[in-house]
């Protein structure tokens, strides 16, 4: 026996057109403001900064130890992180930046080269994400010139949605990222006693992503509410639903027939309005 699916009713979604054109200038709004957080955000480099403790580091030619209540020195090592430029600072070093290379993968030397070296294969999710948002945003666009939009606006909704999950596993990707290489066996254990021996902060390059993702999901909903309300109305005028309503609730109109003894009657459309259409030739063939 073949099994049944149960199917609810499908309701249209009735939308007029202004608020449409409204729903639609929300979605411009949203995707590009969102396309300018994700391209001031992928250009500029502050998106972690760290401090490692330098546990075993000893300063060149250093034979005394400056101890002060049983407390050695402590050294450290900043670092700023980035899609484009790595700087740090270190006791021997000063403030120094150099281009990310994305085609070397060495040891890392300690846990701030590591987690650089750790958090490059999320930017290739932020390169799509900004690209995606600007097709997006220029789709958006072309939906509100245009007069017929449904296919360019089916077109700005899978772009929106693709943006959408594109800046979401930059996210993702970046955070496990970083996460791996502070949790994980590559730094030596604190007791409790101790202090932490890496600290790390997102920077404003990084929320800024996560606003842009955000105000990107918006512009789908938006987006995909219009694309909704205009494929209802494509539906509504494909089976002639208009048509039906308006022949409905159309005014009674009298006939006049002609009897066998030559009187003549009138006849109200009402009654013939309760007789069962018969279908078209045309209609019985798109029915099948």
């Amino acid at each position: 026996m073949p099994m049944v699916i149960p199917g609810g009713e499908h309701r249209l979604i009735k939308i007029r057109k202004v608020n449409r054109k409204r729903l639609l200038r929300y979605a411009i709004s949203c995707s590009f403001v969102a396309t300018v957080i994700n391209m001031t955000g992928s250009m500029t480099d502050n998106w972690l900064y760290t401090q490692e403790v330098l546990k075993y580091f000893v300063l060149p030619n250093s034979t005394i130890h400056n101890e002060e209540f049983g407390q050695s020195e402590i050294y450290w090592k900043k670092a700023t992180l980035g899609p484009w430029h790595f700087c740090w600072d270190d006791p021997l070093t000063e403030y120094f930046c150099e281009p990310v290379k994305y085609d070397q993968d060495d040891d890392p030397a300690d846990v701030t080269s590591g987690v650089q070296q750790g958090v490059r294969k999320a930017f290739f999710f932020m390169i799509a994400g900004v690209f995606l948002d600007v097709m997006g945003t220029i789709s958006c666009m072309i939906c509100n010139l245009r007069s017929n939009t449904y296919a360019t606006l089916f077109i700005c909704t899978v772009l929106h949605i693709l943006a959408g999950i594109a800046n979401f596993a930059c996210i993702i990707v970046y955070m496990s990222a970083v996460s791996k290489e502070v949790v994980g066996n590559k730094i030596f254990p604190a007791s409790e006693m101790d202090e932490p021996l890496f600290y790390y902060q997102y920077g404003y390059s990084f929320i800024m992503l996560k606003t842009s993702f955000l105000l990107t999901e918006v512009a789908a909903l938006f987006s995909v509410v219009v694309f909704m309300a205009k494929r209802d109305e494509r539906t509504f005028h494909r089976f002639k639903i208009r048509s039906i309503l308006s022949s409905a609730l159309s005014p009674r109109k009298e006939h006049t027939i002609s009897s066998p003894n030559g009187r003549i009657s009138p006849v109200h459309s009402s009654t013939q309005s309760t007789l069962p259409p018969t279908p078209s030739t045309e209609e019985e063939e798109e029915e099948e």
